[in-house]
């Protein structure tokens, strides 16, 4: 059942409509008011009763005092979107709240349609106002059609075209009073999809794009809960907290502030009783192509069993106590070596090694975590002081030394927040230096602080000694950081784990795994494995292992398809495509820059609008994308930059690859830098001389528009600028130049030979006919167009506003 409530600030006002779903995918949630003389409403949208009245979906502008040309003036906005859902096995109750002000001085009188679900179907709808039902009907496609197309011929306004082709609810005219504050609240049940082991819940937030600026809070929470118990959660479209309650409860939130939805959010989670849950995601547009595929695995692996010594953690922590960690940081360091301290099981053994110009050690080899041991390491922990220089080698080499004897995988925990200049202060020869003392069943976890870190350092020491190293900027809380670090160590693992994967029983027909490389999974940390596969056919999995010293084996089978009918799981390539950015980075970073690789960025930068601080230039307006020459040039002078060792830009350089190599969903355009990190206008974008565009310390998440720079400031947010420079539309990336929308693939006689068609023509909506759901999109876009469809060129010239 659905109900809207509408409260105004002056008097009690009451609009609800009761909606009883079956199969439903909800596609209209647009959740906006669009006046003069219309208004969209969850759901659906309202248009004016008079049929001679023109109307358009308002549209967020990069900047207020910069409108597009003919764009109308802005008459409401959205203060706040909030989305409730709980789901229990395939079915999900969803309560939308949405408060809203009509900033227009008219009473309208509209009439409310509601857009029908395209897998789902309404069989009852009721729609109240004040308490009285008006008459409503239900249309089947052919004859929503019709309305549909009057609409956008009348409106003359490209957005009401993605809607072409579904079913649609049309009430009677009512009136909407003007000035007033209001919430609405939307309920309705949702069947979710399930695809073989994986079950989707998607919460249509496309619509909610057209708002006349961005959402003042979006927050969508919800609850997944299964008879079963729960494998994988994963969000390919948002940067979402998950939060396990016990084995068959999780429960999932994501918030962001002054936010225009760019794609639906959509859950999928998996359920079973294996110890290791595996499922897959695949996507192959063409035939004559390479696939790509999404391997999701939940490992659940039980506590060690009491009395089994040697399935202990045997745990090196490393501390940097030189003089620039005084005060803060080095409060935090205690606080964070006691809590991994206190952490420590009997069964696991450990020491602790500090460095300033000398190192010292808490215990000359690892010793037994008893509960004497740890109170005397506590006591060492306390009395950690902060001075001298930073013996990076020494402490290394100490530390490896230590880890040679244990029984087992040693897990080195290495903090420093400095450069070598003690010693051996070479990078490359203390890189050098752990490789050759390195051995089997090391595993190094760098935490480097601060700007003043050697970046490349660390990163090379993960790259040989079977680790990764986590960036802490600047503010924020070391303590927290190494409290994570080693809540996720100290969970049971599966150790050595090694990957399989045979399609049809044979080898060699996958390619490019991202990650490349497994060497421990860790219980309650899931991994997402991204890769491309050559041919079709029924897919072997096989994951192995050591648990408790004893060898372990889990298998999965699926299908990898030779053809996915649509494109609703793009994600996977996109994520393919950001991994495979990042590794390309860090091999160029590591080994030195070649031609092949530098081609292949530029060439996925392009196509996926994936915009690193080396290849950014491809927003400018000025760039010709068909130049390669220049374009390589370009790169090539960008990527010069990754030889600074240390320092802010080397620092946040490493922090960025590191965030496109592990990803958890794909690079949009207006997160091209990943993790909230772009601070400056879209300007910075030209870089010049500079060129890395300077980078913001703030450790705010990827989806939130950037402190102090929302639409009220009249400043430009670099994220919204951007996502008007590059569009990924489906499949699909567009670029602005000229004051219209080139299709990245593209090329110059394609453009030059592009057959016209006006918009808003028998032959524009002859075009529509012929596309797919995901394809209508593409035409949503005010502005001039040039899209390659099935081999032809298309330019689609812009109409005129009302």
């Amino acid at each position: 059942m659905v109900s809207f409530s509408y409260r105004p600030l002056s008097r009690d006002y009451r609009l609800s409509v009761g909606i009883r779903c079956v199969a439903v995918r909800f596609v209209g949630m647009g959740l906006m008011l669009m006046l003069i003389p219309s208004a969209v409403q969850a759901q659906g949208f309202l248009v004016a009763s008079q049929p001679e009245a023109a109307f358009r979906l308002p549209r967020p502008l990069p900047s207020p005092d910069q409108p597009r040309p003919g764009e109308p003036a802005a008459l409401y906005d959205i203060a706040r979107l909030e989305i409730d859902a709980s789901i229990r096995g395939q079915v999900a109750e969803v309560q939308v709240g949405q408060t809203f002000k009509n900033c227009s001085s008219q009473t309208l009188q509209v009439h409310f349609v509601f857009p029908l679900p395209y897998d789902g179907a309404i069989d009852q709808m009721t729609f109240l106002v004040d308490g009285q039902e008006l008459e409503g009907k239900l249309l089947e496609a052919d004859k929503a059609r019709e309305i549909y197309q009057s609409y956008v011929r009348r409106s003359l306004d490209p957005a009401l075209v993605q809607w072409i082709g579904f079913g649609m609810f049309q009430t009677q005219v009512f009136p909407v009073p003007p000035g007033a504050e209001r919430t609405v609240t939307l309920r309705y049940t949702q069947l979710c999809r399930r695809t073989k082991s994986l079950t989707d819940w998607t919460l249509p937030l496309s619509p909610a794009k057209f708002t006349s600026k961005p959402i003042g809070e979006l927050a969508i929470r919800g609850r997944v809960r299964s008879d079963q118990k729960l494998g994988n959660v994963y969000s390919p479209s948002h940067e979402v907290e998950i939060d396990r309650d016990g084995e068959k409860v999780a429960r999932f939130e994501f918030v962001a502030k002054h936010h225009v939805p760019e794609t639906d959010f959509r859950l999928l989670w998996d359920t079973g009783e294996q110890p290791v849950q595996m499922s897959l995601v695949a996507y192959r547009p063409e035939e004559d192509q390479d696939g790509y595929f999404m391997l999701m695995i939940q490992p659940r692996l039980p506590e060690p069993s009491r009395g089994k010594e040697s399935a202990g953690k045997n745990v090196v922590l490393v501390l940097d106590k030189s003089g620039s960690m005084r005060g803060e940081k080095i409060d935090q360091a205690r606080r964070a070596a006691s809590h991994v301290i206190d952490k420590l099981q009997g069964r696991d053994h450990f020491t602790i090694i500090t460095y300033d110009s000398k190192v010292e050690t808490f215990r000359s080899a690892l010793d037994q975590a008893d509960a004497e041991t740890r109170d005397d390491a506590g006591e060492f922990i306390d009395s950690i002081l902060a001075g001298g220089s930073t013996n990076i080698d020494e402490a290394l080499s100490k530390a490896i030394k230590v880890a040679r004897d244990a029984d087992g995988p040693v897990y080195i925990v290495f903090m420093t927040d400095g450069q070598p200049t003690v010693g051996e202060t070479n990078a490359m020869k203390i890189a050098a230096n752990a490789k050759s003392a390195l051995q089997d069943g090391m595993r190094l976890f760098s935490v480097g602080v601060g700007h003043d870190v050697n970046s490349r350092l660390l990163d090379k020491l993960a790259s040989i000694c079977l680790g990764q190293t986590t960036y802490v900027r600047p503010g924020q809380p070391l303590d927290e950081v190494i409290t994570g670090l080693w809540n996720r160590l100290g969970a049971p693992a599966l150790t050595d784990a090694q990957l399989e994967i045979l399609v049809d029983g044979k080898e060699g027909r996958t390619s490019q795994l991202y990650p490349s490389d497994m060497y421990d999974l860790f219980s309650g940390d899931q991994l997402v494995i991204v890769g491309r596969y050559r041919k079709p056919g029924e897919v072997q999995i096989r994951l192995t292992g050591n648990f408790q010293g004893e060898s372990k084996t889990f298998e999965f089978e699926d299908e990898l398809p030779e053809l996915t009918g649509s494109g609703e799981n793009v994600f996977v390539e996109r994520l393919w495509a950001t991994r495979r950015i990042g590794q390309i980075i860090d091999d160029i970073d590591l080994h030195g820059e070649n031609a092949e690789l530098v081609d292949e960025l530029i060439l996925l930068s392009k196509r996926h609008g994936i915009l690193t601080p080396y290849t950014a230039y491809l927003a400018e307006e000025a760039t010709d994308l068909n130049d390669s020459r220049r374009i390589r040039g370009l790169t090539t002078e960008r990527l010069s930059r990754l030889g600074e060792e240390a320092g802010e830009s080397a620092f946040r350089q490493r922090l960025y690859k590191g965030s496109m190599r592990f990803a958890e969903r794909g690079a949009s355009p207006s997160q091209q830098f990943g993790d909230g990190l772009v601070e400056e206008k879209i300007d910075a974008l030209s870089l010049g001389s500079n060129l890395t565009p300077r980078l913001s310390a703030a450790s705010e998440p990827a989806t939130a528009d950037f402190a102090g720079r929302d639409a009220a400031s009249g400043l430009v947010p670099a994220r919204r600028a951007l996502s008007e420079r590059v569009k990924q539309v489906g499949t699909k990336t567009f670029y602005l130049r000229e004051g219209r929308y080139i299709d990245s693939q593209a090329n110059d006689k394609q453009i030059a030979e592009a057959i016209e068609i006006e918009r808003f023509s028998d032959a524009y909506f002859d075009l529509l006919a012929k596309m797919d759901d995901s394809e209508k999109a593409l035409l949503a876009e005010d502005r001039e167009l040039i899209v390659v469809l099935d081999d032809k060129t298309y330019k689609i010239k812009a109409g005129e506003a009302p």
